[in-house]
């Protein structure tokens, strides 16, 4: 999954000043802490992308592991707690949680690529993306009702923020297209070119690029919007 992992942030990231425990920012980079660690390991050449029977599939075995999901659910809200202080166990569980979501995600949509421990060699996945169209609707349809829950509890101080998140969405939206369903439906039709995919370092700062600049977005759209009180 891609944009699909951003809706459990969007459900459960909510003001810290207004009594959660977390900022929608923050959660954006921590249901994506999975796949930065991912993107991090390309650039030194330990995971990527592969071809097996046609299909492009993932070597992830340090990252998306169910082991390693768990290992960096765990500390990711450990470090979250240790970082605010005063946030108590409920950040840790908010943020444990929210990083964990995207091992369940993918399960639901990688071909089988995720193994249960770096080293295992038994994969799983059930494979949605083998039907593009199925899998974009999905994961937008997923994105889409989060964002309609966060514009419902919130309301914009000016009106470029009340434009700013469907902009957002429409934007993510293209993304998934291109990164995710294209190539979906150049596999289906036999046309799809492993050689025209991003490899390496470009992949790895593209990657990290992306999530960042999609937290930084997010961030300064929540900062002006405010929860609704009534």
């Amino acid at each position: 999954m891609f944009m699909g992992h951003y809706a459990p942030a969007i459900w459960l990231g909510r003001d810290e000043k207004n009594g959660a425990p977390i900022k929608l920012w923050q959660a954006f980079l921590a249901v994506q802490m999975i796949d930065i660690v991912f993107f991090v390991l390309v650039g030194f050449g330990f995971e990527g992308t592969l071809i097996s029977n046609g299909d492009p599939i993932f070597n992830i075995p340090w990252s998306h592991s169910l082991f390693s999901s768990l290992l960096l659910s765990g500390l990711a809200g450990l470090g979250f707690k240790l970082w605010k202080k005063l946030s108590g166990w409920r950040a840790f569980w908010v943020v444990s949680g929210l990083v964990f979501s995207h091992w369940i995600l993918d399960f639901i949509v990688h071909r089988p690529d995720l193994p249960l421990f770096p080293g295992a060699d038994e994969v799983y996945g059930l494979g949605v993306w083998n039907f593009p169209w199925l899998a974009y609707f999905l994961e937008v349809g997923l994105l889409f009702f989060g964002f309609v829950y966060w514009v419902s509890h919130t309301k914009p101080l000016q009106l470029q923020y009340r434009i700013a998140p469907w902009v957002l969405f429409v934007l993510m939206g293209g993304i998934q297209f291109m990164i995710v369903t294209m190539p979906g439906l150049q596999v289906q039709n036999g046309t799809f070119d492993p050689t025209s995919q991003p490899q390496g370092v470009f992949l790895s700062v593209s990657g990290l690029m992306t999530f960042f600049a999609l937290a930084g977005t997010i961030g300064w759209i929540e900062a002006g919007r405010v929860l609704k009180t009534d």
